[in-house]
């Protein structure tokens, strides 16, 4: 998939760079193909109401796992959301959780295809409210309802998770929103109005492949109920955004995923015990400087 970041007028510019494969805004969007005709805000078409005003769809998919079950709130918003918005247009949030349905088969997957057909396949904005992982869940699934994400998509994010990285790079801070039902969901419509103008930038997304000697190793996965289980298998692909990583931070990452709370904040603590006390490990590790002295190709130093 080849995506898109959008931000708000008041985020900070993204660094130039040749962005690929999958859709991505925080408040911002992402489309997908660059060189593809767009129109105003990015999107080719709008759907119009009986009285002649656009009427764009978007959509909102939540994770009310994250943030501390924070995510739970969005749900409670009318389905869906009517908000004026400039131009004089009007915008419908159709609000779904990601837990909702089997995977390959969820209500609210199958209402964006809909709309897209709908659109003639023009890209509809989509916002993820989770964190980092949450928005690769949601492009894989949309996939998995026939979506073409990097041309038919243009994702965004709430930051729900706890280090919201993703959210932070594409200019919508860090912080889980508060406040989100009062006044009527007063938050929520102002998000709505931000992310209805805001621009769209491509994001890498990157595939990852891994393969292993099944008989010197196994690939694991933190199950729902924070242990480790085997997937039996001897090489696994997927996406990643923001980064991949090995070796101590990705120990610390597996322990965090262990002791993981409901809390954002407990969940940072949590963070940070992790990495003092992988830190605090390798001091009794012997480092491969001290083993390997030299490295040679062939049988001596001379490489014969």
């Amino acid at each position: 998939s080849q995506p898109a970041v959008v931000y708000s007028p008041q985020a900070p510019p993204a660094p130039a760079q040749a962005y690929s494969s999958m859709p991505a805004y925080p408040a911002g969007y992402m489309p997908g193909v660059p060189g593809m005709p767009l129109g105003q805000n990015g999107f080719s078409s709008q759907v119009m109401s009986p009285n002649g005003r656009p009427v764009e769809d978007m959509f909102l998919f939540v994770n009310p796992g994250s943030g501390g079950n924070k995510g739970k709130v969005f749900l409670e918003a009318p389905k869906p959301l009517v908000v004026e918005v400039e131009g004089n247009k009007k915008v419908q949030l159709h609000v779904f959780s990601m837990l909702e349905g089997e995977s390959g088969n969820k209500p609210g997957f199958k209402k964006l295809k809909e709309t897209i057909l709908l659109r003639g396949g023009s890209p509809v904005r989509a916002v993820v409210g989770g964190g980092d992982g949450t928005v690769m869940w949601a492009d894989s699934e949309a996939q998995k309802h026939g979506i073409d994400t990097p041309k038919q998509v243009a994702w965004g994010i709430v930051p729900l998770g706890t280090g919201n990285d993703f959210s932070r790079v594409a200019g919508w801070g860090g912080d889980n929103p508060e406040g989100v039902s009062d006044n009527n969901f007063a938050l929520l419509k102002d998000l709505v109005k931000q992310w209805s103008v805001a621009k769209i930038r491509h994001h890498d997304v990157w595939e990852v492949s891994v393969n292993l000697d099944e008989s010197q190793g196994k690939l694991l996965k933190m199950g729902k109920t924070q242990v480790e289980e085997d997937l039996h298998v001897t090489s696994k692909t997927f996406h990643m955004v923001n980064y991949f990583s090995i070796g101590q931070e990705s120990q610390v990452g597996m322990h965090f995923d262990k002791h993981r709370t409901k809390s954002q904040t407990c969940n940072l603590f949590v963070y940070g015990a992790a990495g003092c006390l992988q830190e605090l490990r390798c001091w009794g590790v012997q480092h491969i400087g001290n083993i390997v002295a030299n490295l040679y190709q062939g049988r001596d130093k001379n490489g014969s």
